[in-house]
Protein backbone atom coordinates (compact mmCIF):
# COMPACT_ATOMS: atom_id res chain seq x y z
CA UNK A 1 0.00 0.00 0.00
CA UNK A 2 1.40 3.41 -0.84
CA UNK A 3 0.50 6.84 0.43
CA UNK A 4 -1.91 7.49 -2.45
CA UNK A 5 -3.85 4.31 -1.70
CA UNK A 6 -4.15 5.41 1.93
CA UNK A 7 -5.57 8.79 0.94
CA UNK A 8 -9.17 9.82 0.46
CA UNK A 9 -11.26 7.67 2.72
CA UNK A 10 -9.36 8.00 5.99
CA UNK A 11 -6.70 10.70 5.60
CA UNK A 12 -6.71 12.54 8.91
CA UNK A 13 -9.87 10.78 10.07
CA UNK A 14 -10.46 8.09 12.66
CA UNK A 15 -9.97 4.47 11.70
CA UNK A 16 -11.65 1.66 13.65
CA UNK A 17 -10.13 -1.81 13.82
CA UNK A 18 -12.53 -4.52 15.01
CA UNK A 19 -10.66 -7.51 16.41
CA UNK A 20 -11.46 -10.82 18.06
CA UNK A 21 -7.88 -11.99 18.53
CA UNK A 22 -8.06 -14.73 15.90
CA UNK A 23 -5.46 -15.08 13.11
CA UNK A 24 -7.62 -13.30 10.51
CA UNK A 25 -7.85 -10.37 12.92
CA UNK A 26 -4.07 -10.10 13.10
CA UNK A 27 -3.89 -9.61 9.33
CA UNK A 28 -6.52 -6.90 9.63
CA UNK A 29 -4.57 -5.31 12.51
CA UNK A 30 -1.38 -5.14 10.48
CA UNK A 31 -3.29 -3.57 7.59
CA UNK A 32 -5.04 -1.05 9.86
CA UNK A 33 -1.79 0.00 11.53
CA UNK A 34 -0.10 0.54 8.17
CA UNK A 35 -3.11 2.45 6.84
CA UNK A 36 -3.30 4.64 9.96
CA UNK A 37 0.39 5.43 9.62
CA UNK A 38 0.23 6.31 5.93
CA UNK A 39 -2.99 8.31 6.21
CA UNK A 40 -2.13 10.10 9.47
CA UNK A 41 -5.31 8.68 10.97
CA UNK A 42 -6.20 8.16 14.60
CA UNK A 43 -6.50 4.40 15.23
CA UNK A 44 -9.14 2.95 17.53
CA UNK A 45 -9.15 -0.77 18.28
CA UNK A 46 -12.33 -2.45 19.54
CA UNK A 47 -12.72 -5.86 21.17
CA UNK A 48 -16.25 -6.91 22.13
CA UNK A 49 -17.09 -9.33 24.94
CA UNK A 50 -20.47 -11.04 24.84
CA UNK A 51 -22.94 -9.63 27.34
CA UNK A 52 -23.82 -13.08 28.66
CA UNK A 53 -23.33 -13.62 32.37
CA UNK A 54 -21.66 -17.01 32.06
CA UNK A 55 -18.79 -18.02 34.38
CA UNK A 56 -16.23 -17.50 31.58
CA UNK A 57 -17.05 -13.82 31.22
CA UNK A 58 -14.12 -12.61 33.34
CA UNK A 59 -11.75 -14.78 31.34
CA UNK A 60 -13.15 -13.24 28.14
CA UNK A 61 -12.63 -9.75 29.55
CA UNK A 62 -9.06 -10.60 30.55
CA UNK A 63 -8.36 -12.01 27.09
CA UNK A 64 -9.84 -8.91 25.47
CA UNK A 65 -7.61 -6.65 27.56
CA UNK A 66 -4.57 -8.75 26.68
CA UNK A 67 -5.38 -8.60 22.97
CA UNK A 68 -5.94 -4.84 23.09
CA UNK A 69 -2.68 -4.22 24.97
CA UNK A 70 -0.78 -6.35 22.45
CA UNK A 71 -2.26 -4.50 19.47
CA UNK A 72 -1.70 -1.10 21.07
CA UNK A 73 1.97 -2.01 21.55
CA UNK A 74 2.21 -3.24 17.97
CA UNK A 75 0.77 0.06 16.74
CA UNK A 76 3.13 2.08 18.95
CA UNK A 77 6.09 0.16 17.53
CA UNK A 78 5.01 1.46 14.11
CA UNK A 79 4.64 5.01 15.37
CA UNK A 80 0.82 4.88 15.49
CA UNK A 81 -1.03 6.06 18.58
CA UNK A 82 -4.00 3.80 19.28
CA UNK A 83 -6.95 4.05 21.63
CA UNK A 84 -8.44 0.76 22.79
CA UNK A 85 -12.11 0.07 23.41
CA UNK A 86 -13.32 -2.97 25.36
CA UNK A 87 -17.07 -3.19 25.00
CA UNK A 88 -19.79 -5.61 26.00
CA UNK A 89 -22.85 -6.75 24.12
CA UNK A 90 -23.54 -7.66 20.54
CA UNK A 91 -20.38 -7.41 18.44
CA UNK A 92 -22.48 -6.30 15.48
CA UNK A 93 -24.02 -3.35 17.27
CA UNK A 94 -20.92 -2.47 19.32
CA UNK A 95 -18.73 -2.09 16.22
CA UNK A 96 -21.26 0.11 14.43
CA UNK A 97 -21.93 2.19 17.53
CA UNK A 98 -18.21 2.75 18.14
CA UNK A 99 -17.71 3.77 14.50
CA UNK A 100 -20.47 6.37 14.88
CA UNK A 101 -19.08 7.67 18.19
CA UNK A 102 -15.57 8.21 16.85
CA UNK A 103 -16.78 9.50 13.46
CA UNK A 104 -14.78 6.78 11.70
CA UNK A 105 -13.74 7.30 8.11
CA UNK A 106 -13.48 3.52 7.79
CA UNK A 107 -13.77 0.28 9.72
CA UNK A 108 -11.18 -2.46 9.20
CA UNK A 109 -12.29 -6.03 9.86
CA UNK A 110 -10.77 -9.41 9.17
CA UNK A 111 -12.69 -12.27 7.67
CA UNK A 112 -12.26 -15.96 8.17
CA UNK A 113 -12.67 -18.42 5.34
CA UNK A 114 -16.13 -19.55 6.40
CA UNK A 115 -18.30 -21.33 3.90
CA UNK A 116 -21.61 -19.91 2.72
CA UNK A 117 -23.39 -22.42 4.96
CA UNK A 118 -21.40 -21.21 8.01
CA UNK A 119 -22.43 -17.62 7.29
CA UNK A 120 -26.09 -18.60 6.91
CA UNK A 121 -26.09 -20.59 10.16
CA UNK A 122 -24.03 -18.35 12.42
CA UNK A 123 -23.71 -15.07 10.54
CA UNK A 124 -20.66 -13.06 9.66
CA UNK A 125 -19.57 -9.98 11.57
CA UNK A 126 -17.73 -8.58 8.57
CA UNK A 127 -20.75 -9.11 6.32
CA UNK A 128 -23.08 -7.43 8.83
CA UNK A 129 -20.72 -4.46 9.22
CA UNK A 130 -20.38 -4.06 5.45
CA UNK A 131 -24.15 -4.05 4.99
CA UNK A 132 -24.98 -1.72 7.89
CA UNK A 133 -22.08 0.70 8.34
CA UNK A 134 -22.43 4.39 7.58
CA UNK A 135 -18.75 4.59 6.66
CA UNK A 136 -16.45 2.64 4.37
CA UNK A 137 -15.50 -0.87 5.46
CA UNK A 138 -12.23 -2.56 4.56
CA UNK A 139 -12.37 -6.35 4.78
CA UNK A 140 -8.96 -8.00 5.04
CA UNK A 141 -8.48 -11.67 4.13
Amino acid sequence: MDENEAGGIVRGRSLLLATDGKPHSMKAAQYAIELASLASSRLYIIYVVSSSSDPGKQAAIDEGMRQLDELKSLAAASGVEATTLLEGGSIYEAVLSAADRIHAGAIVVGTSEKSTLDRVLIGSVSEFVVRNSRCSVIVVR
